[in-house]
């Protein structure tokens, strides 16, 4: 009798998965004989050639938003006293290489697909292979080509390779697949925009705002008091993910890009709980903030935060460090300005920055942006480094870790950030002795602290820009809202006992880095026209060093554990020198 009341539901069953396997069998019989549509060179044409609009990178997150609820419930049973003994506790490590607190799904799912991997070689999140390498074959195509020396497509598959890395997580190539896909089919509907608008190629970028140097030297600050002016354009994270079409002015903060990237951002803290809060401690981002504009060069390849989550020696850094290959990158970061600025008045200013991606590339920014107004941010380097290695090992890059792989690399990835700031000190020296020297302006970090306004009229004046008492009064009211010395309320002090400690346990000696970083660095000079400043800056540094030098020397000549003490005396050394 029961198996009679359902036999309805059965039938219905077997119907639908009847109906679904025959069409199947039609798409693939159809399919085979249907020749593939060829374009003008006649090669085959991908799907995403006909994208004119950029796509949203954060689709996953947007289709799965209604389990993210669920998801996040989840997460905080973690946090029951009763429950978090059988869900295994959120592993908080000491503060320099904590492990990612990823939420219990995706903790389960990164340990299923290593036991999975280590016996049987297969994995239970595998990268779209042949999707991802039919997409770089579109960027080959000579009318995607943004030079001779573009080879963006090279640099996507060799970033396809480093996501295949041992220590990338099951979670994290989850993530780089959503993101790697996103960024070529964006780089293609920008160029398919730029083509179908060609007038968008006559919109002029006039002498862009470009903040350079080394991270953590108060580029941020300068960059944000320096938005408060309304005569510049500022780029906002929503804009920069999903660029094309132009956004109106009229509907700029309507435009309902912001709520798909925003349902994106939602995503993060459901896979790793409490992931805006590790990240702002170090870098304070919105959907709405103004955001350093690294994302740009992310479509021609050319990866920041996210590539340093891939192995230094693996063939996609090394690629990443050629500048050979970046102006093809820059061409497509002007396209975007362009799209971006071709529905406003023009011309448009831009405010950008970026240091660890233009700093390096100075000579190939310029051949794009020969205008360009340069403002090189210094701070004491071997005061820095703690603070930025710290980023480079917050969530941002090691979510797409496995877990334990934070310690393992952690002297590795310490070492390769020394090295990128020797490349950044380097890049700039050889522009500065250059011609284009005189398109920078010095910003040193204990001078932009003591007042603030005083080096934004020094700037104003150097370029011959104008500053208005609208932009004058925002500024102001900008530096009290952040409280004395500019210390923002989204960001933590760091003491000179946990740099100290950082330093030990990366395995790094002050001497060295203190040594590497001078005979990289030039003393600033020739873009102020300020010759007693010059030489105040330069004397600054030079006594920093001593300090160093000193305050090694009195902590102890032993290696092993007695490098704290003699990072941490040498650290103290700093603290008394104005940086």
């Amino acid at each position: 009798s029961t198996h009679r009341t359902h036999w309805p539901a059965w039938c219905g069953a077997m119907i639908l998965i009847t109906l679904s396997i025959l069409g199947a069998v039609a798409r693939w019989l159809f399919g085979a004989h249907k020749a593939p549509e060829l374009d003008a060179d006649g090669l085959p044409v991908h799907p995403i050639e006909k994208l004119e609009h950029a796509p949203n990178n954060y689709e996953l997150a947007s289709s799965i938003s209604f389990i993210l609820p669920l998801v996040e419930w989840i997460n905080r049973l973690e946090d029951v006293p009763v429950l978090s003994p059988f869900l295994g506790a959120k592993d908080m490590a000491h503060w320099w290489t904590p492990d990612v607190p990823l939420g219990i799904i995706f903790r389960m799912l990164n340990k299923a697909d290593f036991w999975l991997h280590s016996w049987t070689g297969l994995r239970i999140v595998k990268m779209d292979r042949e999707g991802f390498l039919a997409k770089c074959r579109v960027l080959d195509k000579p009318k995607y080509k943004q030079c001779p020396s573009d080879n963006s497509a090279e640099g996507f598959r060799l970033m396809l390779e480093a996501c295949e890395s041992d220590h990338i997580s099951a979670t994290g190539r989850m993530m780089l697949n959503q993101l790697m896909n996103g960024w070529i089919d964006t780089r293609v509907a920008i160029d398919n925009y730029v083509r179908a608008h060609p007038e968008v190629q006559d919109v002029p970028i006039k002498r862009p705002i470009i903040i350079i140097g080394c991270p953590r030297t108060a580029s941020t600050f300068m960059h944000k008091l320096l938005a408060q002016d309304p005569a510049l354009r500022k780029p906002h994270f929503w804009e920069l993910a999903i660029p094309s079409p132009p956004p109106d002015p009229a509907t700029y903060d309507r435009d309902p890009r912001r709520d798909l990237v925003s349902t994106g951002f939602r995503s993060f803290d459901a896979i790793s709980p409490h992931f805006y809060e590790d990240v702002h401690r170090h870098h304070y981002f919105g959907v709405d903030e103004i955001e350093e504009d690294s994302v740009l060069v992310h479509y021609a390849g050319v990866l920041a935060m996210h590539g340093i989550a891939f192995k230094g020696d693996s063939e996609y850094a090394q690629w990443q460090k050629c500048p050979d290959n970046k102006e093809a990158a820059y061409r497509v970061h002007k396209k975007v300005l362009q799209i971006l600025s071709s529905r406003y008045p023009q011309p448009v200013q831009w405010l950008l920055k970026a240091p660890t991606i233009h700093s390096c590339f100075l000579k190939e920014l310029l051949k794009v942006y020969p205008d360009a107004i340069l403002i090189v941010t210094h701070r004491q380097p071997v005061e820095v480094l703690p603070s930025w290695c710290k980023f480079v090992l917050s969530p941002m890059v090691t979510t797409l870790w496995r877990h334990g792989m934070k310690q393992v690399l952690l002297q590795a990835k310490t070492r390769e950030q020394l090295e990128l700031f020797e490349r950044i000190e380097r890049a700039i020296a050889e522009v500065r002795a250059t011609s284009a020297g005189a398109q920078m302006f010095d910003v040193h970090y204990k001078d932009l602290m003591a007042d603030p306004m005083k080096i934004i009229h020094e700037c104003y004046s150097n370029f011959g820009m104008n500053l208005s008492p609208e932009a004058k009064q925002a500024m102001e009211h900008y530096i009290a809202g952040r409280g004395k010395g500019g210390q923002s309320k989204h960001y933590g002090k760091v003491t000179t006992a946990e740099h100290a400690s950082f330093l030990d346990h990366a395995g790094l000696d002050l001497d060295e880095v203190v040594d590497r970083l001078s005979k990289a660095s030039a003393p600033p000079h020739g873009a102020n026209g300020k010759t007693q400043e010059r030489a105040n800056g330069t004397a600054t540094k030079a006594n920093g060093n001593a300090a160093a030098h000193n305050g090694a020397a009195a902590g102890g000549n032993g290696d092993g554990s007695d490098r704290e003490s003699r990072n941490g005396a040498a650290l103290n050394g700093l603290a008394a020198v104005p940086t």
